[in-house]
């Protein structure tokens, strides 16, 4: 685990690659005019909401897609599928809405 020392200001610009760098087990410091204020770092203890069941057979098709790994499923793979389902979701949410608002 490393531990890096930040900026606030240094913070707010690259906040994203501050919080990849905390899933990944850093540890970032951040300061205010050299004072540490506050630590950003990896939730240790969470737990993997979701079993993952391996599949007993071959599923057809699924040999020809390229993009497709079912042996090396990982959390955040299953993460960005259910970010894309609910993504959809509340699109056509939306768009129903929209259309019966357009109705009346």
């Amino acid at each position: 685990m490393n531990t890096t020392e930040v900026r606030i200001a240094d913070l707010k610009a690259h906040l994203s690659e501050y919080v990849r760098a905390a899933q990944g087990g850093d540890e970032i410091i951040v300061k205010d005019r050299d004072t540490p204020v506050a630590k950003l770092g990896p939730i240790v203890d969470m737990k993997w909401p979701f079993r993952i069941i391996p599949a007993r057979r071959r599923v057809r098709g699924t040999h020809e897609m390229r993009s497709v790994r079912l042996r090396s499923l990982k959390p955040r793979d299953v993460e960005k599928a259910l970010q894309e389902v609910r993504e959809e979701r509340v699109d056509r949410w939306l768009n129903l809405n929209e259309f019966t608002s357009t109705r009346r």
